[in-house]
């Protein structure tokens, strides 16, 4: 058995880790506000459907660092 090389090993960027955390809660909220379009929320501010729009940011945010430092990409 050979030891690998370390010289040509890859580390796993952080922000790999923070793109994949952050689309996960994204996908999450972003399915409740969908869920609060035909059952709303009784606060005061529930007309502007926060979670939708909140979720759909962290999702694309969560996406775009997922695939920006995704490990072995050429």
């Amino acid at each position: 058995m050979s030891t690998p090389d370390p010289s040509t090993e890859q580390s796993l960027s952080i922000w790999f880790f923070v793109g994949v955390l952050t689309l996960g809660s994204g996908l999450i909220i972003f399915c409740q506000g969908i869920y609060e379009f035909s059952h709303p929320a009784t606060t005061i501010l529930a007309d502007l459907h926060p979670a939708f729009w909140w979720g759909l940011l962290m999702t694309l945010f969560g996406a775009f660092y997922t695939l920006r430092f995704r490990p072995g990409k050429g």
